[in-house]
Formats: structure tokens, sequence, C-alpha cells
């Protein structure tokens, strides 16, 4: 990380922290070390990139750390700009709000020199896209710059080309964080925003490109596919902040996937809840309660194939689980219309995902 390049913006509402954390950044030898104490100055540098590097304390006025810096996520949606996290709170909680919150690194007081250096390199660095990518989104921009647009779309292209590996990497932070990894958490989220913002931007950068051509037709459907690529970041931050509330209540949870997607089932998020209940199968694959909620939210999701095969798995799993095989034989026989769980929940999970009677 070459620390001339970046701008500092601290935030801390300490005189003594902002002292330190400023002597610090300026042994380090960035560009610009500004401190700010109200989270409402600090966000006009942060959009304008006058901002590249925050660190922020435990509290500033008027709100905590992790507020704040949903504060600045929230203002400055489509700019991400690397935070870490200085602060003399090491307990659980306070960890997993930060990491929630959306922190790139969380260094804890007192700290050397070193140790600070070193988590802002790795903040910087793991929020950057390869430097392939990267000069080839510099280089498709200069190229609409220059009205050379079919050449900026074949640079855009070739990145988008690639699988977006995004959620790869968000489910790899899920799993370090219910393993309590939390540095290979925080360094898999920031990978997993890294690869989401370079797919984003290279999206808009077709759109403007096809602008320049005159096709209106691409330009929106480019425009759409960077906001839809922004939108699934967002989704992926809501699962996160779940996933950290579910395993804040219960930290030794067996399998907080299964909550997670019990949660979400009740909630009307059916893909939401197919997603953790498939991550939850990774750590207990022979539990046919686990099937059998999967099946139910496949039926909602109307994946009749689907639901029909993880209750075969249940009842192969407990021969005498009578509601998993009456659901089944209802599917076998296509009487979908007698699929009644959406109004009559059956049987109950409690928060390991067992199954309980209604009272």
């Amino acid at each position: 990380m070459d620390c001339r390049e970046h701008s500092v913006a601290i935030l801390t509402n300490n005189a003594h922290h902002a002292a330190r954390d400023k002597q610090c950044c300026i042994k380090l030898k960035f560009h610009n070390v500004r401190v700010f104490d109200d989270v409402a100055d600090a966000l006009e540098p942060v959009r304008h990139q006058d901002a590249t590097l925050l660190l922020i304390d435990a509290s500033i006025k008027d709100m905590d750390g992790c507020a704040c810096l949903r504060a600045i996520r929230k203002a400055s949606r489509t700019v991400v700009v690397p935070a870490v996290m200085v602060t003399q709170d090491s307990n659980l909680k306070s960890v997993l709000g930060a990491i929630a919150a959306g922190c790139n690194g969380y260094v804890i007081r007192p700290y050397s020199l070193e140790t600070l250096e070193r988590h802002l390199h790795l903040a910087c660095e793991t929020l950057s896209a390869d430097d392939i990518e990267t000069q080839q989104l510099a280089l498709g921009s200069e190229l609409v710059a220059q009205g050379l647009f079919d050449e900026a779309i074949e640079e855009f292209s070739e990145i988008v080309e690639e699988e977006n590996e995004a959620v790869t990497y968000f489910n790899k932070g899920m799993d370090y964080l219910h393993r309590k990894k939390f540095g290979k958490a925080i360094l898999a989220f920031n990978k997993a925003v890294a690869l989401n913002t370079m797919y984003a931007e290279a999206y808009a950068g077709m759109a403007h490109a096809y602008k320049g051509k005159g096709d209106d037709g691409n330009y929106r459907a480019y425009l759409d596919k960077s906001a839809a690529i922004l939108a699934m970041q967002d989704r992926l931050d809501e699962l996160k902040e779940l996933f950290v509330e579910i395993i804040s209540a219960n930290p030794e949870a067996v399998n907080p996937y299964n909550t997670m997607g019990i949660d979400l089932r009740k909630k009307g998020d059916y893909v939401g809840a197919l997603h953790a209940y498939t991550q939850a199968l990774h750590l207990t694959p022979d539990d046919e309660n686990l099937h059998y909620n999967i099946a139910k939210a496949s039926i909602f999701a109307k994946d009749y194939a689907t639901a029909t095969h993880h209750l075969e798995q249940a009842v192969a799993l407990r021969v005498n689980f009578d509601e998993a095989r009456q659901l089944l034989d209802r599917l076998k026989a296509k009487q979908y219309d007698q699929l009644t769980i959406a109004k009559d929940p059956g049987p109950a999970e409690d928060d390991h995902g067992r199954l309980t009677r209604d009272q």
C-alpha cells in the first residue's frame, strides 16, 4: 500500500485517541490526515473521495462507532471506502457488531505502529480489485472518454465474462464468523465487496459506452445490471446482520444457518431461506428436520422438484416422520392445491431447528 495515495479521516470524540491516531498516520506518511468528531462532517469528503481511508473509534459525537460506520455506508452506497475500527473494545459483541456494520479491519487499543500499518494495508488491499481488472476498468473508462465505445465495451466485457464469486467469498466469511475466526471473516467479506464493486463498475461502464453509441436499450439494460449487483450487496449485508444477531444470541449454536433459514422463511424470504438452509446442510447433512425445512421453503417458492427430493431425504433418515411423509405423498400425487403449510405451518422449530409441537 502506498500511503501517500490515501487521505485519512479519523472519527472520534476522544482528543487523546485523535492525537495518537493522527500522529501514527503522519508517521506512516499518509497524504492527508483529518479528524472529525461528527459523522455529518465526514460524509462529504467520503462521497467525493477526498477521504479514502477511515479510522473509526468506539464512539463519536452522539453515536457509537458501529452506528457511525453504518451511517457512512448508507450515505456513500456506491463508494466503498476502507474503514478500520480502532477501539478498546475487544469483547465478542463489539467485534461482531463491527463486522456486521461493514468494517474492513479491527485494531485494539493500545496498538503498535506496525500493527496499525498491517491492518490498514490489509483493509486497502483486500478491498481492491486485482491489478489486471483495475487496469481494465481504468482503460475502459478512458476509452469511453475518448469516444472509443466498441473498444471500451470489449474491455468491460472481459471483466464480467468471468463468474462473480462474491457470494462464494461471502459464504466463506459467514463460515469464519461461525468458527470465530474474525480476521479471516473480515478478509473474506472484503473480497466479496471488492468483487461486487468491480462488477457493478464494469456494467456501469458498459452502460455509458452504449449510451455513447446511441444504444439506449443496452444503456438501460446494463445500468439495471449494475444496480442489481449493488442491490445484491445490500442483500448480503442484511443477511450478515441477521447472522451476527443469531450467533450473538447463541454463540455456541451448532448450526446457526438453520435458525437463519427459519427466520427468513417466516418473513417470506424463501430465496434467502434456501440459501441459509443450503449452508446449514454442509454442517449437518443428516438432519432430517433440516431437509424438511428446505422442502417447506421450496414449496413456498413453488420448486416442487427440490421439495420432493428433500422430503425423500427426510423420510429416509426418519421412517416415522409423519409430517414429511404426508407432504411427500401430496407432492407425488401433484396435489399442489392441498399443500396448505402456508396456512397451517404444522410443526414449529426451536432455535436449533428441532421440531416441536405448536401450543
